[in-house]
């Protein structure tokens, strides 16, 4: 291998062998940017529709109004008409020392198509509402005075209709905004920086290859004395030493640019890979006779992408990739987010174990690759383009808005390790007329990666692409693409509960229970060779509150909603996409010894680097596990003596990161014999009046009416609650977003008999009778020692595809309080999961607001398991599935209601206006969102004509102590 190679120079503005295409310039920033830089952001003012020249006269009148920079207009109150320009404008100084020096205006995103004006002169013309773009301003500035930038906005362009961005967002996007800022480099300056490495066949010698553009930018020739000079150092700020550092450039003629490739061969490097971030930084200087004149850095992340068959590997290792699909939202900004979510968003998603984030559907701001690089995420970055093929694209704008986006994107961004494949659009036909040449551009800028071309079917990109996709291919996607010839990524799949918002209005918690659903489709995944990973929808919610409250967008379709608080998803998703998996092999033998198969899913961290603790009881410690990425093995963990006594082993996983990746609490061995002593019983008492049955036992008096047959303080109704899928559409569009919660019980019961039969220990009371839904019968059992037990057993008269199967009783308002214990899918819940396997929930907190559907439109300073509507707050109202006890409390009177169980049904209760109800459900499914029915399919029953449906519950009323 060579150990460095300089190839011929070659003019700046680069035209690529296919047609004309240019590489717009973005300047490496230099070293010392915060010195040399005037920020725009801040309050400008604006006008909605301003004189047709408006950047001739400036901001006059009183039509101008502040507006904060960056931001979208709509998201702070003014209205542009489709169509039509509004107007920014400010002013701004430069310090008189940057005259002789080069002024560049970067604009990191304005949406969608902007003119920009500098003291009344046009400075730049851009399309493109997600991507940045610079220009050169320095014969327009006065230095050392005041100056104005005015900036002229079209609303909703073609830029936009190919993005769908407005219509995704269900509102105008329009604005500056990303940032904006001024900043000076010296007449000869770096003009292109970039870098790329790759590894020798052993993975152990790479080559860094480095990419830049030297520009004269003044007014003569340089002289001979130019030399570029390069400066390499690790993590630890130590000096990795190149075989030569310091090239010459020789003369650049006056208005010229050149280029200059160089290579270094790098022994041994830190590999960078999502696990093992390891960045280094490489300096770049540009020197005249040893003067300074321009240095900029780049972090340098080794590591090398590879296509092979239909696996994709990083620095020789295979990979998965567990993801999740992000938009830029914040509820009060829109797609316009504050400074350091970027890095938030990547750190919440870390720890998650996610390992991959889908940009859907536009590239994101640089800010949150540079999150990525430093934190460890794969990135596919995509192009903004959404539904494109719905858009007629003017002739004149097909190179602007078809291939400039793209080429700006991959400019943009090419550098950044974390950067995994590009995505040429999401759901879009037309490849060929739209797609093809920008995808053969892209691949010239950058043969380093993959391409993709996200779409609902593997063959949109007529099999050109390295990397193909199905969106939402459902449980039966894994088999199918497991021999499947190129990879496959699912960067749309398990779509989470969204648009099924009656559903969700009753019961947040099918919230809950998605996270099965998805574990099942991950391990399905992860066993699939064909399959390279994929990527949830959606990671956010996509909710935005205009002024004035009205909620718009998407919805709730995220583990994290906007305000960034994590859901029940949340813990599903980081339990699935968990990279190490443990499994008890049996109980804990008689010396103590507990055996676990590992399986570790790490893609390139061996187990050992991982601290495993375990905790028995008051006693604790750490085992190690030498198990490779992507294998299987067995932990063995020897507890002492003093702890064997203990049921119960808690397991907590650290990754090699510092951050708890998995938690588990096993049983390992069985409860102690306790003798059985019955429960001491009184004579049980049972009398006739007029209007009912009343039974007396230790836990008190029971009516049974003997006009309907229904236990009196309870009115206890059937509900075959049917699957509901609807929600008012897909997206929010700004109409009320408080739904009734979808709650139907089986209606006009008529009892048309009721027998009662008396025993020494119980009285049993039979009541027959008829639903419009269904006709069969209830069985009382009150039993001498207090508790109660409800049977019942119909015959279904309508056919139902139900969600819930059970008995709802009817209790006074004052029942606030729940109380569970429950068996869970998995072994450990946070206490503010609304599936946590015990723990308590109040009806309502007086202190906080009540939300829509939507969630809270204000900044939330609770958990979101606290959130209310009408109903209660979300952790009182969702389903506890598998429960062993579940308590309905009323914290006045002192009584209180506790249902028993085996763990095989499920409770929920909720507030109907004078009333809370509570649900013991025998049957329970994760409801009807469109998107994940294929994989709750399973678990649905329809009920046809006559078939019955039968339960049986106990429950104990006790009064508080």
């Amino acid at each position: 291998m060579r150990s460095l190679s300089i190839l011929v120079f070659f003019i700046a503005i680069r035209f690529l062998s296919l047609a004309e295409t240019v590489v717009p310039r973005l300047s490496p920033l230099s070293s010392s940017i915060e010195k040399e830089r005037v920020g725009l952001a801040g309050t400008w003012l604006f006008n909605t529709s301003p004189d047709e020249r408006f950047w001739l006269r400036g901001a006059l009148g009183n039509d101008w109004k502040p507006i904060e920079v960056p931001g979208e207009w709509v998201m702070q109150g003014f209205e542009v008409e489709k169509g039509a320009t509004a107007g920014y404008s400010r002013t701004f100084s430069v310090p008189a020392a940057w005259k002789g020096k080069r002024i560049k205006l970067r604009c990191n995103a304005i949406y969608s198509e902007s003119r920009l004006y500098i003291n009344g002169k046009e400075a730049a013309y851009h399309i493109g509402g997600f991507t940045a773009f610079e220009t050169d301003v320095t014969g327009l500035i006065r230095f050392g005075q005041e100056n104005r930038i005015d900036v002229a906005v079209v609303c909703e362009t073609v830029a936009d209709s190919l993005a769908s961005g407005s219509r995704y967002a269900v509102h105008p996007l329009g604005g500056i905004t990303r940032d904006l800022y001024l900043f000076a480099l010296p007449e000869r300056n770096i003009s292109m920086f970039h870098v790329s490495t790759a590894f020798d066949s052993t993975y152990t010698k790479a080559v860094l290859k480095v990419e830049t553009e030297l520009a004269n930018e003044a007014s003569v020739s340089s002289g001979n004395e130019l030399s570029l000079s390069f400066h390499l150092r690790d993590a630890q700020g130590k000096t990795v030493r190149l075989a030569q550092d310091h090239y010459p450039v020789g003369v650049i003629e006056a208005g010229k640019v050149v280029g200059k490739e160089v290579s270094f061969d790098i022994e041994n490097p830190e590999k960078w890979n999502p696990e093992h971030p390891y960045l280094y930084t490489l300096t770049c200087r540009l020197t005249d006779g040893g003067k300074l004149l321009h240095e900029t850095s780049r972090k340098v992340g080794f590591r090398q992408i590879e296509v092979r068959g239909n696996r994709m590997f990083v620095n020789g290792m295979p990979i998965k990739l567990r993801g999740v699909c992000r938009h830029e939202v914040m509820p009060l900004r829109g797609r316009s987010v504050s400074e350091g979510l970027w890095r938030k968003d990547v750190e919440l998603f870390r720890l998650g174990n996610v390992n991959y984030i889908r940009t859907s559907h536009y590239p994101p701001d640089e800010a949150l690759l540079e999150a990525c690089d430093e934190l460890g995420m794969f990135v596919e970055v995509e192009a903004p383009f959404c539904w494109a093929h719905e858009t007629k694209v003017p002739e004149d704008k097909m190179e602007a808005v078809l291939v400039n986006q793209h080429v700006e994107m991959v400019n943009l961004n090419r550098s950044h390790p974390s950067v995994l494949m590009w995505s040429m659009g999401n759901e879009s036909n037309l490849y060929t007329e739209y797609f093809k040449r920008a995808a053969e551009v892209v691949k010239r800028i950058d043969p380093t990666r993959p391409r993709i071309f996200s779409q609902w079917g593997p063959d949109a990109d007529k099999g050109e692409l390295e990397v193909t996709n199905h969106h939402y291919p459902g449980p039966k996607g894994p088999e199918k693409y497991r021999n499947y010839k190129r990879p496959v990524v699912f960067d749309e799949f398990c779509h989470l509960n969204a648009y099924n918002r009656f559903e969700l209005s009753a019961d947040p918690g099918v919230r809950s229970m998605w996270g099965e659903l998805l574990d099942r489709m991950w391990n399905d995944m992860y066993h699939s060779e064909g399959v390279l990973g994929g990527a949830i929808w959606a990671g956010i919610d996509d909710t935005f509150f205009l002024p004035g409250g009205r909620a718009v967008g998407y919805g709730t379709w995220g583990p994290l909603d906007g305000w960034r608080r994590e859901k029940p998803e949340y813990w599903g998703m980081k339990k699935a996409y968990s990279p190490v998996r443990l499994e008890l092999r049996g109980n804990m033998d008689k010396d103590g010894k507990v055996m676990f198969d590992v399986e570790n899913r790490y893609n390139f961290t061996n187990l050992s680097a991982c601290e495993i603790q375990w905790k028995a009881g008051n006693l604790s410690g750490t085992v190690t596990a030498d198990i490779a990425a992507r294998e299987s093995g067995v932990l063995e963990i020897n507890l002492p003596e003093k702890a064997r006594k203990e049921s119960f082993l808690s397991v907590v996983v650290t990754g090699a990161q510092g951050f708890v990746v998995d938690e588990y609490k096993f049983k390992i061995q069985p409860d102690r014999l306790r003798p059985l002593s019955p429960k001491a019983g009184q004579a049980i008492r049972c009398e006739e009046t007029a209007e009912a049955i009343v039974v007396t036992s230790l836990s008190g008096t029971y009516k049974v009416s003997k006009r309907d047959g229904l236990l009196e303080d309870y009115r206890q109704v059937l509900m075959l609650l049917p699957l509901n899928s609807t929600g008012r559409g897909i997206q929010m569009v700004g109409d009320g977003q408080d739904f009734e919660p979808y709650n139907p019980v089986c209606t006009n019961w008529v009892a048309t008999s009721i027998e009662k039969r008396e025993e020494e220990d119980q009285i049993e009371i039979v009541v027959r009778g008829q639903y419009q839904e269904a006709e069969g019968e209830w069985r009382y059992r009150i039993l001498s020692t207090g508790e109660v037990s409800i049977a019942y057993d119909f015959k279904v008269l309508k056919e139902v595809s139900p969600r819930q199967i059970g008995v709802v009783l009817s209790l006074p308002a004052t029942y606030t309080q729940l109380e569970w214990k429950r068996k869970g899918y998995w072994s450990v819940y946070p206490e503010n999961h609304i599936g946590a396997l015990e723990g308590k929930a109040e009806l309502f907190n007086e202190s906080l607001a009540i939300s829509g559907m939507a969630g809270p439109d204000k900044q939330p300073s609770v958990d979101w398991c606290l959130d209310q509507t009408a109903s209660g707050s979300n952790m009182f109202r969702s389903t506890k599935e598998h429960i062993y006890e579940a308590t309905l409390a009323d914290r006045k009177s002192g009584i209180s209601v506790k249902v028993l169980s085996d763990g095989t049904q499920s409770v929920r209760c909720w507030k109907d206006k004078q009333k809370v109800r509570m649900l013991v459900a025998d049957y329970n499914n994760a409801g009807k969102e469109g998107f994940l029915s294929p994989h709750i399919e399973y678990a649905y029953r329809t009920l046809k004509y006559g078939e019955r449906v039968n339960g049986e519950f106990l429950f104990i009323r006790s009064v508080l102590k």
